[in-house]
């Protein structure tokens, strides 16, 4: 592995570590603000609009948690079990 390489993956890792203690699904009041922003930003739902702006604003506010759901690793029924939750 090329020291490029290396260093990306040390990158990646601290990367992880530092969303995972920000978003810890097991964390106090995480899965509470993991599951507004799933809410409030069109994870559960793709939402619509007529206005092509709008719905590019909404697609890329989806995105922002999606990728955060992503780096977490979370699964697919994660997700849902989340949006389940009272």
């Amino acid at each position: 592995m090329a020291i490029k390489d290396k260093v990306q993956d040390l990158l990646n890792k601290k990367r992880y570590r530092a969303y995972q203690e920000v978003f810890s699904i097991e964390g106090l009041h995480s899965r509470v603000v993991l599951k507004d922003m799933c809410a409030a930003h069109h994870v559960f739902d793709a939402g619509f609009d007529s206005d092509p702006i709008e719905l590019a604003r909404m697609a890329a506010e989806r995105n922002v948690v999606l990728r955060i759901l992503t780096i977490l690793k979370l699964k697919p029924e994660d997700i849902v079990d989340l949006a389940k939750e009272d």
